[in-house]
Order: C-alpha cells, then sequence, then structure tokens
C-alpha cells in the first residue's frame, strides 16, 4: 500500500471493484468508499451528465440565434479578417512567428508535452495539491492560450494592429 493513497496498489491503481472470488483465494476487501462499481452505477450516472449536457446545448441551440455571415466576396475582404475566436490564439501565434513554427510545431509540441505530462510528473498522488508539476505546467499552457486567444479576438483591429477594444471592437458578437 501507498503511504498516499490507499487505492494504489504495487504500482498499480484501482479502478474499480469487481463482485466475486479471485483465481488465487481470499482477497482484501477494500473500504465502502473504496467502492466504484461501473457497471450500472457509474454508467448511469455518465449517461445522466451526457444527456443533460446534450438537453442544455439543445435548449441554448432553440434559444439564441446564430446566424452565418453573407457569402463570402473574394474581391472584398474584410479588414481585419479574424479567425474564430477558438482559433484567434493560433492566428496571433501566426502572426508572430514562420508558419511551419506557429501552425505544427508549437501545437504538436503542446499536444505533444500534454500527452507526455503524465510520464513526466510520477506522482503516485491523485490529489491536484500533490501534482505540483502536472498542475503548474497545465496552468501555464492554460493562461499562455487564453490571454493569446485574448489578445488575438479583442485587441487586433485593421491591418492586424493593436486597438484598445473598449475604443474599437473589431471582434465578433
Amino acid at each position: 500500500m501507498s503511504d498516499l493513497d490507499p487505492r494504489v496498489v504495487q504500482g498499480r491503481r484501482v479502478l474499480g471493484v469487481v463482485p466475486g472470488q479471485p483465481p488465487g483465494g481470499d482477497r482484501k476487501v477494500p473500504d465502502e468508499q473504496d467502492l466504484v462499481m461501473v457497471s450500472p452505477h457509474l454508467l448511469v450516472r455518465h449517461a445522466v451528465v451526457a444527456l443533460t449536457v446534450l438537453l442544455l446545448v439543445l435548449i441554448v441551440a432553440v434559444l439564441f440565434d446564430a446566424p452565418l455571415r453573407e457569402v463570402a466576396n473574394p474581391f472584398e475582404t474584410p479588414n481585419p479578417e479574424k479567425a474564430p475566436w477558438y482559433f484567434a490564439a493560433l492566428q496571433e501565434l501566426l502572426s508572430h512567428f514562420h508558419p511551419m513554427v506557429a501552425g505544427v510545431l508549437v501545437p504538436g509540441a503542446i499536444v505533444g508535452g500534454l500527452i507526455a505530462l503524465p510520464y513526466i510528473d510520477r506522482s503516485r498522488a491523485l490529489q491536484p495539491r500533490l501534482r505540483k508539476v502536472a498542475v503548474a505546467t497545465f496552468t501555464t499552457f492554460l493562461v499562455v492560450w487564453v490571454v493569446l486567444t485574448l489578445i488575438g479576438f479583442a485587441f487586433r483591429g485593421p491591418n492586424w494592429g493593436w486597438v484598445w477594444p473598449w475604443n474599437e471592437w473589431h471582434g465578433e458578437l
């Protein structure tokens, strides 16, 4: 047993408890708080949450109109031409770096780093306060990405110049 978490046994994390007997004989019965029955309890909870989120998205889609813009005219480009808000950080990176760096290497490094993060932070603890490397790395990534998104969406105006959003608004609402 690990000192940090009772659910970590011999380097393995217990994700659930299944009724029955192991083939080798007696088994240690875990505490009541450690029991997580996947079927039906966990699956039902996940299904309820998924259906609730789907219902909320459906209600928002029915109540709020999201019209499309006019048909694109290749002879009249809007200034500034901006990507949607969810690509604004990437467009902001593209304005500062070569497209190979900003469009391929940086996003690839971010995805690779987030995939490698559990292997870099080898702590067996499950509580976020004990996973300092993982929390610091992910928080840094998130803050930088949100700042780049805000800059690219709200603080860029004609010819991709800097504007204050409370003076001139060039974002979409």
